[in-house]
């Protein structure tokens, strides 16, 4: 699970010994995020991104609760929407969803936010952007489109997916299109860099997101297991709930309310088992794992998954369904155990860790985590994919 790039080995201020190859102090760096109406992992990412390359702000389409500052740092988002012509019009088509998102970023006129050299994208739809043809596009690919691909044929027969199908095909077309407009690709994991190459027939360097592995200990823990993460069918929330209600473990759920059905929020409130915390901050985040006895991860397929890594580097072992990343990176009996994401089977994980636990060093494998490496690979990379583009698009020289 090594990165495709030896980050460390190179140096981030030259590229490849080329006498007038820029540098990272030398580039014009723009940052944009698909959307925001909520603060998750994608949004935690940007704010890294950001950091990382010096970036004070991130442009984004909508904004989330004027009253919700950015909890993962100081970058402040920028809403594009309020620039673009018809900007009332603009804004309420920011709050249907993707269907307008390719449209609204392709009207993004990046001459009104300076001359970057550098375009970052964040995000699926955000790869819409028109850049000037002197700018490198590059774009940090979550995952393409799962309600377009791989999670397509599990959505598609459900009512809302049968009305959908038309414009599901539609929306398949606008993806694959935008997708000339990007001149290369990071992916979170060796999950997505295999997705891409599947739908978009692209190579992609993976760049696992940072964790900041020192923020994170392990004390004594409180008898109680750990959901962390918006309450989501794709993150498996249901079944996990199940599992938990009426049986002799007790679980705290952190996380906003996301897409599950009210009947799993009903049993949530009902069950003495389970406490259910809402959205925590960082540091409420990093105590819950730091005092938790595992954590209960389910999500179905999942990209890359950064709450079982804050929890290795916590100390503390993951249930984790065994498929997407974690089921690469977990090893069953050394840093966690994997079930099969039903009910039973997550009983059945916890049945064998409260009887056997787990025996492995569990911090020993997040390094390749940290926000150092994370770093040091993101501005080695830009560098020199710039000066290769740079390079290549210098026709008349």
């Amino acid at each position: 699970m090594e990165s495709q790039a030896s980050a460390d080995e190179q140096n981030v201020d030259t590229w490849d010994g080329a006498s007038d190859g820029r540098t990272l102090s030398d580039l014009d760096i723009a940052i944009a995020h698909w959307h925001v109406n909520a603060w998750g992992g994608s949004e935690y990412l940007a704010t890294r991104l950001a950091e990382a390359l010096s970036c004070e702000r991130i442009y984004t389409i909508g904004e989330p609760d004027p009253d919700s500052s950015n909890p993962y740092g100081d970058v402040r988002f920028v809403d594009v929407t309020r620039k673009l012509r018809l900007a009332p019009l603009r804004r309420v088509q920011a709050r249907v969803g993707r269907l307008f998102e390719y449209a609204l970023w392709e009207d993004v006129d990046w001459r009104e936010y300076g001359d970057p050299d550098v375009i970052i994208t964040s995000g699926a739809t955000a790869r819409a952007v028109i850049t000037p043809d002197d700018a490198l596009h590059l774009n940090y690919c979550h995952s393409p489109p799962r309600w377009l691909y791989d999670l397509y044929h599990d959505r598609k027969d459900s009512v809302v997916g049968q009305l959908a199908r038309p414009l599901i095909r539609y929306l398949r077309i606008r993806d694959a299109t935008v997708d000339l407009r990007v001149d290369g690709y990071f992916a979170n994991s060796p999950i997505i860099a295999r997705r891409i190459r599947k739908y978009y027939q692209r190579d992609a360097e993976v760049l696992y997101p940072p964790v900041d592995i020192d923020e994170y200990e392990n004390r004594d823990e409180e008898g109680f297991y750990l959901h962390l993460g918006r309450l989501d069918n794709e993150k498996g929330v249901p079944e996990v709930v199940e599992a938990f209600a009426g049986s002799d473990n007790k679980l705290v759920v952190a996380g906003g309310r996301g897409d599950v059905d009210e009947s799993v929020m009903e049993t949530i409130r009902g069950a003495d088992e389970i406490d259910y915390r809402g959205f925590v901050s960082e540091s409420e985040k990093r105590d819950l794992l730091a005092t938790c006895r595992a954590l209960v991860f389910n999500g179905h397929e999942e990209d890359f998954g950064i709450v079982p890594i804050e929890a290795n580097a916590s100390g503390k072992a993951v249930l984790t369904r065994d498929e997407g990343f974690p089921g690469l990176f977990f090893e069953d009996g050394e840093n966690g155990l994997c079930h099969d994401g039903s009910p039973a089977g997550i009983r059945s994980a916890i049945d064998r860790f409260e009887d056997d636990g787990v025996g492995g060093d569990l911090r020993k494998g997040v390094e390749i985590f940290s926000t150092q490496a994370f770093q040091q690979q993101l501005k080695s990379s830009v560098v020199r994919r710039y000066n290769q583009f740079r390079t290549a698009g210098d026709c008349y020289q």
